[in-house]
């Protein structure tokens, strides 16, 4: 009978490291979020993307390009979203005030082509 405390210590001791990585294994999963819009223009017109947000939201405009080359204005990207309403370069961000619709069109000459990374955040 002397191994068994011996017995019975070891295995509480799994028990508690096998519960510990259970409850790790259970994170919560509130986290952020990203969302990417894509727009272009052509001869046949805009063609802008949309994205509806619950709540204020942060956006970075990350590409737009022409097939003109040296294109004159330098392609950017023009975001409307609630309380915003600007033309971003590429590497600008810029904030929602509320929900709502953000929408993204490409800005310059000759076709075009826009991307930019919608941030949200994570739920309180």
């Amino acid at each position: 009978m002397k191994g068994y405390p011996i017995f019975i210590l070891a295995l509480v001791a799994v028990a508690v490291l096998a519960l510990a990585y259970r409850v790790e294994a259970q994170r919560p999963r509130n986290r952020a979020k990203v969302h990417s819009l894509q727009a272009t223009a052509d001869a046949s017109g805009v063609h802008p993307d949309k994205f509806d947000v619950t709540g204020p939201v942060s956006f970075t405009c990350l590409n737009a390009v022409s097939e003109t080359p040296n294109s004159r204005p330098e392609p950017s990207c023009h975001i409307t979203a609630p309380g915003f309403n600007k033309t971003l370069k590429k590497g600008e961000s810029g904030n929602t005030t509320d929900a709502g619709t953000v929408t993204l069109t490409c800005n310059g000459q000759g076709n075009l082509r826009c991307s930019a990374r919608v941030d949200i955040p994570a739920p309180s």
